[in-house]
Formats: C-alpha cells, structure tokens, sequence
C-alpha cells in the first residue's frame, strides 16, 4: 500500500472527518463541564438509570495528546478506510463497535457486582477499531503499510494498536481498560471472520500457491530450462530446449 503523498484536505462530506472534528468538540465540551459529564460510568448507569453515558461517551478523550494524536488518526486513517468501505459500513463499525465494547462492560459490571465508579471514555476504542481494522485490512490484502518511514507488514501494525491496549492493562489494571480490551478482541473477530469469509480470494491464493509448486516440481523433474525470449511462445515446443 502506497502512503499517501499529503493529509487530504478536510471534507465535511467526509466522514471520518466529521467524526474527527465531532472527536476534539465533545472532548473539549467534556473538560469544560467538569471531565466526568460525558463519560461512561457503569456504576451510574446501573444506580442512577444515567443511560445516555453509553452514546455520549463514544466521541470523548480526556487527554490532550490523545485528542490531537486521536484526531489525526480519524483523520487520516480512518479516511483511508472509508475510502475503502464507503461511508455506511465505516461508521457501522467504528461507533458500533466501541458502543458493543461498553454494553458489554456494562454486563460484567452487572454480572460481577462491581461497584467502583469508574470512567471510561469512547475515544480511545475508537481509536484502537480503525488501527487495528486498519493493519488487518492490508494484511488480507498482502500490502505493506508505512510505518513512520519504514514498511511494516499488516499484521504487525494491527498488533502494535493491540499492543498500546495490552500494556495499559498491565500497568493500570484490566478493569481500567476493560472497554478498550473488548473492543480490540471483536475488532480482531470481526475482521478476522470477513478477512476468513472471503473464500474467493482464500481460494485464488490456494491455487496459485499449487500452480506454482507444481510448475517448479516439473522443472526439477524435468530438468527442463525455459527460454527467454522465444518467437513463438504459444508453442510448447518453442519454450524448453
């Protein structure tokens, strides 16, 4: 995959763009009324019926580097995703899944009658949905990624978004990032499960792969050299001497 020359312009027909932009003014409006108005708090949730914590959440960071590094992710590769999705399925995924993470943080909470008050911000599940989907997409795709100048398989920058999640967890704790945990697990599965569903091109690799082997087998067999060059190359009989 070739990076790209420049940031496009922003678009507000764009809408990791949008999303973007909508990013930085919820999180501005979060800190300016106090920092825990907008955010996902179970606790509240379940004991005061604060059910909109859940929506309100999903655009919020609560850290200055995290809005502006934040921001510049939506921005330039969540726009690549759209690009490469359409506008429907890329916010299906990026808002659906972050929303699936805390209903289901929200069940543990319940589940396990947890009664510390946590906060949990949106931003940052997000930001690990179009990372991770990000690797993974090109990882399908065989194309190599650049990764501040240097080109990295898929694979590996899908693993560097879970990577942020798996040591916030270590030194903050799994309940801190339970969310964050949640959300890279089903970006994983459910990239994993379109990637894994797509037998036309599962099969077209398969058979390549065999085409290959079987061609390079006949020629150790064979001991058949082929001729470069040739005037006739629709004929067998003009390709190996």
């Amino acid at each position: 995959m070739k990076p790209r020359p420049y940031l496009p312009a922003i678009s507000f027909h764009n809408s990791a763009h949008q999303l973007a932009i909508a990013m930085i003014a919820a999180s501005v409006i979060n800190g300016l009324l106090g920092g825990l108005a907008l955010l996902f708090i179970p606790v509240a949730v379940i004991s005061h019926f604060e059910v909109w914590r859940p929506f309100t959440s999903l655009l919020v960071a609560v850290y200055p580097m995290e809005i502006i590094f934040g921001a510049l992710i939506i921005y330039s590769i969540g726009g690549s995703l759209e690009e490469s999705w359409g506008k429907r399925r890329f916010l299906r995924v990026t808002l659906g899944i972050p929303f699936l993470a805390q209903l289901l943080t929200l069940a543990v909470y319940i589940l396990c009658s947890i009664d510390y008050p946590l906060p949990y911000h949106g931003a940052s599940m997000i930001i690990s949905t179009i990372w991770i989907a990000y690797g993974l997409r090109a990882a399908f795709a065989g194309h190599l990624l650049n990764f501040w100048g240097s080109p990295l398989k898929g694979e590996t920058f899908a693993l560097i978004g879970l990577g942020f999640v798996v040591l916030s967890a270590v030194f903050s704790g799994v309940l801190v990032v339970l969310p964050d945990l949640i959300t890279a697990g089903l970006t994983y599965l459910y990239m994993y499960k379109r990637g894994l569903l797509n037998f036309s091109e599962v099969r077209r690799r398969v058979e390549l792969t065999y085409y290959n082997w079987k061609l390079k087998r006949l020629k150790n067999r064979s001991g058949l050299r082929v001729v470069k060059g040739s005037k006739d190359d629709s004929d067998p009989t003009t390709r190996y001497h």
